[in-house]
């Protein structure tokens, strides 16, 4: 896949590079590239996993329960087949605006695995 370099792509090597880093928001306009440019991120990490929920909804669910990040985790690397490594795995949470109790997770993921990288 080719993938035209953007300004976004120094900043998020900046956000990659931050000590302690917090959950990441992108804002912008539809069809700008946020989405390749956090795929095109992903390559810097060992594992990738991203939760899209306008292509998933039935994802919403793991954020009806309670907003533990742990569980939350443990649920996505079952449903994607795949391990999610503290540190080492993207994980992407893509239209994230479908789903409001995901946005409101974040904060949880920051306070309770600072290790995890979204």
């Amino acid at each position: 896949m080719l993938y035209y370099k953007r300004l976004i792509d120094k900043y998020l090597s900046e956000w990659i590079d931050e000590p302690g880093r917090k959950p990441l928001i992108l804002r912008g306009a539809r069809q700008v590239g946020k989405s390749s440019a956090v795929r095109q991120l992903a390559t810097r990490f060992e594992h990738f996993v991203e939760v899209n929920f306008e292509e998933n909804p039935n994802l919403k669910g793991l954020f009806t329960a309670d907003l533990n990040p742990h569980r939350i985790v443990d649920n996505l690397s079952v449903f994607f087949g795949k391990t999610i490594v503290p540190g080492k795995t993207l994980v992407f949470f893509d239209e994230i605006q479908a789903c409001p109790p995901a946005v409101s997770s974040l904060r949880f993921f920051m306070k309770k695995c600072r290790n995890h990288t979204l």
